[in-house]
Formats: C-alpha cells, structure tokens, sequence
C-alpha cells in the first residue's frame, strides 16, 4: 500500500484546473543545462496527473513520472500516453544510478526534504545532468487577488504547511538544497504569462491546493461563495484572467 497523499482526494480538481507551464520554461532548462530535452531520459518527481510529464514527452524526453498518490498516478496514466510512470518518492527514487539527464518537480519540490532528496536526485543523473524545480506563482498584484492569500490563511488557519520553504505565499521561488549541497549554483529563469478561464474552473483551481483537503465542506463552500462574488465583480461576463510569473530554477550535477 502506498502512503497517503494530501492530494489524494484533490485529483479530479487538479487535473480539470491546475495549468500548463509556457514553452519558455522548456527552451530555458534547455539552455540553463546545456543539454537538449529531445531525445534525453527524465524523471518528472511529484509528477501528480502528468501536466509537466506531457510536455517534457512532447519536447522529446523518454520521460518516466514518479508520484507519491496512487489516484494521482492512475490519473496520469490514464491521460498521458507514453509516459512512463512509477510510484515513489523522491526521497528514494525508483531508478538506477546514472540513469537519467534530467530529474524535473514541477510545483512540487517545497515538498521534499532536501536533506534526502539531493541525494537522490544526484545519485540518478548522469554526470553533468540537471535538476530543475519550477512553479507557477500566480500575481498577488493583480486586483481580483486582494486579499486572497489572507482569506486562504483565516480558512487554513495559518501557512500552508509545506516541507521546505522553496514555495510560499507572497514571496519568490528558491531552491532548498540542504545544508550540504548549499553552496550549488542556482540558474534562474522567469517567464511571465496568462490565461483566460470561466470562473469556475478558477474556484475549482482553488480546491486543488494541497491545504484545502482538510478544510470542513460547509467552510469551504462559503469560503467559495465569497470568491465567487469577488471575481464576478471583476470579470462580469465570467471569465477570469488569470496572471503567472513561472519561475524555474536549474541545478547542474556536481
């Protein structure tokens, strides 16, 4: 039996609202790397349905995806046609030594502990192989955004509690690496983007966080309510602009 996962519960609003990552990030890892994507082997870590799995195998990668929830990962399977896929953590990868050229989290490595998942990401990459961690961070900026990460904080009951501090609201992405590996150098790269969603399916993006699994339903359902009717003041014919910074960090082998 696999261990739980606090997205367990949260597939079918994950794979209907969380977003792609623009094609930039791609041609970035590409560059920051000095290795091609096309025709390399990558592990996507923390894949959850398959969104950043697809693309890499898009962009030519023989891609295999670990994920820690069984749903997620039959999810992913379901709707990710060639892509490889295994249940695991990154904390002991289930993959050979020097096996792959790139190990990918995407929106998922605040989840790890880096103490033990460096490790483990050096120990299957080939020499001069590359770990890159990006996120979509969404504008706190924008005006239908006011407020909001302090309304998640008063329903949540504080942080969200994630297991290193490389994601957190209102600030930008870094890379944890541990206190042995710290001193690594951190390629960066940022592209700015958007999209344009019906209300819906930006609420139902909301209800995809890993710290809405515990909230109490009547909670949320008026947490929603309220959402609801902030966002129709701002987009009135019901569909939402949603605005993102990606943010993509590579770290090259050592």
């Amino acid at each position: 039996m696999a261990e739980s996962s606090k997205f367990d519960t949260l597939v079918s609003a994950y794979a209907k609202s969380r977003p792609t990552y623009p094609a930039e990030i791609f041609d970035a890892i590409e560059e920051l790397s000095g290795r091609a994507l096309s025709g390399s082997r990558a592990a996507d870590v923390g894949a959850g349905t398959g969104i950043s799995s697809r693309q890499l195998h898009e962009r030519g990668a023989e891609v295999t995806a670990v994920e820690l929830s069984e749903p997620m990962l039959r999810q992913l399977v379901s709707q990710s046609p060639g892509v490889g896929a295994v249940l695991g953590s990154a904390n002991a990868l289930p993959l050979r030594e020097e096996s792959v050229d790139f190990v990918t989290f995407a929106q998922a490595w605040h989840w790890v502990d880096p103490e033990l998942a460096v490790p483990e990401v050096f120990r299957v990459l080939k020499p001069g192989g590359a770990l890159a961690c990006f996120w979509n961070k969404p504008d706190t900026d924008a005006p239908w955004r006011t407020g909001y990460n302090d309304r998640i904080r008063e329903l949540i009951g504080g942080e969200p509690g994630y297991t290193n501090s490389s994601s957190a609201f209102d600030q930008e992405p870094r890379i944890e690496l541990g206190g042995r590996w710290s001193h690594l150098p951190v390629r960066v790269f940022r592209a700015a983007w958007s999209r344009r969603i019906p209300i819906e399916q930006r609420l139902t993006n909301a209800t995809s966080r890993s710290y809405m699994s515990t909230v109490d339903p009547e909670r949320l359902a008026a947490f929603l309510d309220v959402e609801r009717e902030v966002l129709l003041k701002h987009f009135p014919d019901g569909m939402v602009v949603e605005e993102y910074t990606t943010w993509l960090g590579v770290v090259r082998r050592p």
